[in-house]
């Protein structure tokens, strides 16, 4: 019999594969229960300590590991967790607890040696293969205990509220390093009456003994800010999420059963603008991105965005900060970006760019972005047809630089529109190769013999197939480039777009 313990909520998980299946390579969970759901299938609810993280050596070839030795780290293998807090279950404080490591895709936790001496809420059930061995789920409300405030407040004074219909959740401020999440107003109405709560210094509340019903539940939004997504559960574990959520949400209260909403908010603020080229015409898919004007950025910041067909972009949710505005950021050359990493408005180097400071709820419209140089390019038009005649649709044909110099890059792409017909831009005086490609895979197609030979000899599941290739010079414009495949066009069988 499987190990119930790596299954934590089997209401609540759609493809949960259990330990005892360890090649299991895929885990979908679904919504989290509520915190009664949550402990009332759990064998065991305790806060835990993690105290040391085991893992297994494996012998490494000769010259192998760095700085001598014969001995290499292969894998977690197992982690030492403290007892701390006992909320239901046969285990008391200081008792030692072993539990197994995740392999990533298996729905059971990993942890990692960064977190010895961090504290776990969990909730688990009860082993039968391996009664020494404790199974952490992925899914469900299990986790660290800086996360875990709405179901604190509830197994804390679990025996005077249980029982009782709850409402709770919790808010968070993205970004919002300036800004508390206590003392934020909730406000309950239905019933023909309004209640009202405030956030603990977690952003935690709850209400108890409302009658059953249904009820609007509003947030108070700081000034600048926005509430992006709901999340509401109930018994049945479904949730409901939008993004651009209104200030209230409705929720159903059950008798003597527990509904959770969560929300967070984001930083309601904007950069908009337009990018020309040095004769002033709009340029379309340019990307920018903004720069820390001062200190180091956080890590993994990234905030930008590409121009559309109008040449305008638009940069949402910034944190608030001053900032440099660049374009080309990587500073690679390209078809796409024929120009060198500068700065807003025009200008290439640092010093000089024009520093723009945002805050909650700044709206700033009308930046007019200026390239101060651009490089030539050339434009190849074409049609892509099978070896019948009809044309390739929505394919890409791809141009392969011979060669570049510096920070060039030379390789670009299109999309062949609905009668085959592709254009497509390249650096000027590169020279290289064209051609279309497409991706297919055995099967797919019916009646297609000599598709279906060209597949399986590219020995791949999933086979690319070229069209014969153009050399092209690149040095002026082209306009009746013609590519074709060896093959006619042929019938999908399972995908769901025909050509």
């Amino acid at each position: 019999m499987p190990d119930k313990r790596c299954v934590l909520f089997p209401a609540f998980i759609f493809a949960v594969l259990c330990f005892g299946a360890r090649e299991a390579r895929a885990c979908s969970c679904a919504p989290k229960p509520t915190t009664q759901v949550a402990y009332e299938m759990a064998d065991v609810v305790v806060i835990t300590r993690l105290v040391s993280v085991e893992k297994s050596v494996k012998t490494a070839p000769a010259g192998r590991v760095p700085g001598g030795g014969d001995k290499y780290v292969y894998m977690d293998k197992s982690a030492g967790m403290l007892v701390e807090r006992v909320f239901k279950g046969n285990l008391k404080a200081g008792d030692e607890m072993t539990f197994a490591q995740g392999g990533g895709a298996d729905c059971i936790w990993t942890f990692s040696e960064k977190e010895i001496g961090e504290e776990f809420l969990f909730y688990l059930n009860s082993g039968e293969r391996n009664p020494a061995m404790w199974y952490g789920s992925d899914c469900g409300r299990s986790g660290g205990l800086n996360r875990a405030a709405d179901d604190l407040l509830y197994l804390n004074k679990l025996k005077r509220v249980r029982g009782k219909s709850r409402l709770s959740g919790t808010i968070r401020l993205n970004d919002a390093a300036a800004l508390s999440v206590e003392g934020r107003s909730v406000r309950i109405t239905g019933a023909g009456k309004t209640h009202e709560v405030k956030t603990d210094k977690h952003g935690a509340y709850e209400i108890y003994d409302l009658p059953a019903g249904q009820y609007r539940v509003e947030f108070e939004t700081p000034p600048g800010w926005k509430a992006l997504a709901f999340d509401e559960r109930s018994l049945d574990g479904l949730a409901r999420r939008g993004e651009d959520a209104p200030k209230g949400e409705l929720v159903t209260i059950e008798a003597k059963k527990h509904t959770a909403l969560d929300t967070h908010f984001e930083i309601d603020n904007a950069m908009r603008g337009t990018v020309y080229d040095p004769h002033g015409r709009p340029m379309k898919e340019v990307c920018l991105a903004l720069v820390h004007a001062q200190g180091e950025p956080p890590k993994y910041f990234y905030k930008g965005a590409c121009t559309k067909e109008s040449a305008a972009f638009e940069i949402k949710e910034i944190p608030a900060g001053s900032y440099l505005l660049a374009v080309n950021w990587d500073g690679e050359i390209s078809s796409r970006h024929p120009f060198e990493k500068f700065y807003y408005p025009n200008v290439f180097e640092r010093e000089r760019a024009t520093v723009i400071t945002i805050g909650a709820g700044n709206m700033l419209d009308g930046l007019d972005v200026h390239v101060p140089v651009v490089e030539e390019t050339v434009t190849i038009e074409g049609v892509f047809f099978y070896a019948d005649g009809k044309p390739v649709v929505k394919e890409t044909v791809n141009f392969k630089a011979a060669q570049t110099k510096d920070n060039r890059k030379g390789d670009a792409y299109a999309t062949t529109d609905e009668r085959g017909r592709f254009s497509i831009k390249i650096l000027k005086g590169v020279e290289g190769e064209l051609s279309g490609s497409m991706y297919a895979y055995s099967g797919e197609f019916e009646n297609c013999p000599k598709l279906e030979a060209l597949i399986k000899k590219a020995s791949n599941t999933l086979a690319e197939l070229r069209s014969s290739a153009v050399k092209i010079q690149g040095d002026s414009d082209l306009s009746d480039v013609e590519l074709k495949y060896s093959f006619p066009r042929c019938k999908r069988v399972s995908s769901p777009r025909s050509q």
